[in-house]
Formats: structure tokens, sequence, C-alpha cells
């Protein structure tokens, strides 16, 4: 039998020549949790670390753009918020779910893949909790903000220059459309509110701008709920004989006991260190969100919450 011929040098030196086969393409660590790729325990403390991280860097940078001075930037920060918590638990969840699964098929402990395993269903728990209870209550609003269809409260100077206007909901913005009234007229010197309240966060916001500018209040029609807080700011805060303050408790849907109380404390705190008696601000939180309590002028007199009546020239 004749040995068969060697290959040509030139089909050697292409086989010499032939490209390696490329390399397994590399699986990165999201993709690796999800699934269920990674140890338990670093599915459970890590990935969910990296979750909370990711959250608490949103919420700093929530801190930086408040939504009173950045009514958009906040709206779009809870919303984006409100996205990675969901999404980042049901990704956790998934992976840890997974892994769990893996570990026990593996001979793991089977008592400790079912644990890890409930406690990545839930997951999915704590998400439609979390969304029922909290997030599609105050998605709309935030959804308003960023649409424009909750526009904050009008500001006008009058013909003066030396009383400004401000009139409507306190909606996200209305303490940034105070201030650039301000800046634009120096010469203000009182603040008439007419509102039927709005946001807390807001009316401590206005307060606390209008306090600093040392500026007078005045309410000759109705002020109400958060309003009474910005009202509060007020170097004098003074009533005209149709003068109606209205108190309540802050809430409303979607709002837990402890945020609640938390809302009250801060307005109530603010208003009794500008002079006004905090039995009057401990009643008023007494009464329903749905309801309100409108005292009597000689009582919002008696309670320092208003300082004077308003002289006739500040009313017309």
């Amino acid at each position: 039998m004749s040995t068969p011929h060697p290959p040509s040098p030139r089909v050697q030196r292409a086989a010499v020549r032939a490209p390696a086969p490329p390399p397994a393409p590399r699986t990165g660590y999201l993709r690796r949790h999800w699934r269920g790729e990674l140890h338990l325990l670093v599915a459970l403390v890590v990935s969910g670390a990296l979750v909370w991280l990711l959250v608490q860097g949103i919420q700093q940078a929530e801190r930086g753009l408040p939504l009173t001075d950045h009514p958009m930037a906040g709206s779009a920060l809870w919303l984006l918020e409100v996205a990675v918590l969901a999404l980042g638990a049901i990704w956790w969840g998934v992976g840890v779910l997974r892994s769990a699964l893996g570990h026990g098929a593996a001979g793991g402990s089977a008592l400790v893949s079912l644990l890890a395993a409930l406690t990545g269903l839930g997951a999915f728990v704590w998400v439609g909790a979390f969304w029922w209870q909290s997030a599609r209550h105050v998605a709309p609003d935030v959804w308003a903000t960023l649409t424009g269809t909750a526009p904050p409260a009008a500001v006008q100077v009058d013909g003066t220059g030396r009383r400004l206007m401000l009139e409507g909901d306190l909606e996200f913005g209305s303490t940034r459309a105070l201030r650039a009234a301000l800046e634009a007229n120096p010469g203000v010197q009182t603040v008439l509110l007419e509102s039927r309240g709005g946001r807390v966060a807001e009316g401590l916001a206005l307060g606390r701008l209008i306090a600093a500018r040392n500026l007078d209040t005045l309410v000759r029609g109705e002020c109400s709920s958060a309003c009474v807080t910005a009202f509060a700011g007020g170097r004098q805060r003074l009533i005209g004989p149709s003068a109606r303050l209205g108190l309540h408790s802050a809430g409303g849907p979607g709002s837990n006991a402890a945020s609640v109380a938390a809302a009250n404390r801060d307005s109530d705190t603010f208003i009794a260190a500008r002079g006004a008696d905090l039995r009057v601000l401990e009643k008023g939180a007494a009464v329903a969100n749905s309801e309100i309590w409108f005292p009597e002028p000689m009582v919002l007199l008696a309670s320092n919450l208003a300082t004077d009546y308003a002289p006739a020239a500040l009313l017309r």
C-alpha cells in the first residue's frame, strides 16, 4: 500500500494561519443573576445591595433637586426611582428564586433553598403592595406635573410693585414662581394669598421663603391647608374682615399614618416657631383631611396665627 502524500507547503501554511474559533460570549452580572447562575448567597446579598445602592443614589439626586424648586426634574427622578424599585425588585426576586432552585438541585440544604425561594417570591408581593398602597396614588400627580396639567399657583404683582398676589392650588413649582417674581420685583412688601391649599412641601417652602424675605402676608378671602403654612411665614400676618383660614390634617390617597404624622409635625413646628399657639395647630391637625375647620377671627388673633386686621389700604 502506498503512503499518502503529505499536504503541500501552501496547505500547511494555510492551516497554521487558520483563525482560532471565536471565544464564548461573556455573560454579564445582570444576566447571570437573572438566570440563577450566581451562588445563592451572592444573589441574595450582593444583588440586593446593588439595587439598594442604585435607589439610594436616585434619592440623593432627588434631595438635590426638590420638587418645589425643580418640579420637572424632581418628577422625572421620582418616576425613575419607582421604575428602579419595581424592576430591580423583580430582577432580584427572579434571580434569587432560580439560584435557590439550583442550590437545591446541586445537593444544597433543602431548608435553605426553600427559605431563599420564598424570599425571592416575596419580592413580587412587595412590588404589588408598593404599587397598590402608594405609587398608584402619587403617579398621577407626578405625571400631571410633567405634562403641565397641574400648573403652579399664579403669581401677579400689582401696579404699585409693593403687593404680590399668589392665587390657586399650591402645586409643585409655586415656590419657584414666587421666588422668580420677588427677584424681578424687589419692592414687594406683602404677599396676598388666595388658595385652598395643595402640596405640604410647597406650603412649607413658601412659608420659609416669605420669612427669609421678611415679607408680610395678607388674606382677604380663603387660605386653607398648606396655604396656612405659607401665611405663617409673614412678618405681619394680616386678615381682612372676610378672611377664612382653614385647618385640617395632612393626608390624601396613598398617605400612610407615618407620612401624615410627619407632614403635620413639620408644618406645626414651622408655624409654632413663627409665634402661633400650638394648641390651635394641634386642634387643626385633629380634623380629618376630608373635613376642614375655620377658626373665628378672634381665635386667629388670640392664638397669634394672625397678628392683626389688615388696614383698609391693603384691602383695596
